[in-house]
């Protein structure tokens, strides 16, 4: 069982260790392509399907907001 532990902690470390490096590559060729990547790596998003719905949600509010603006709270 111990045995067993110490090889998970070795991959673990192994997995972060290989992350970390990947990261820090992907960061080095975009400020190596005058992408300012100083502090975050300038990644496009996978999926943005969450993103999209929660905008349109957004916008559907808005136009509720400014429609009760318009009305002035009375009931239509």
């Amino acid at each position: 069982m111990i045995i067993f532990l110490l090889w998970l902690w070795i991959t673990n470390l192994a997995l972060l260790f290989g992350a970390e490096l990947d990261a820090e590559m992907e960061r080095g060729r975009q400020l190596q392509a005058g992408i300012a990547a100083e502090h975050d790596i300038q990644l496009p998003p996978r999926d943005t399907r969450v993103i999209d719905k929660t905008d349109a949600k957004d916008d559907t509010d808005i136009e509720q907001g400014r429609e009760l603006c318009r009305s002035r709270g009375e009931s239509v």
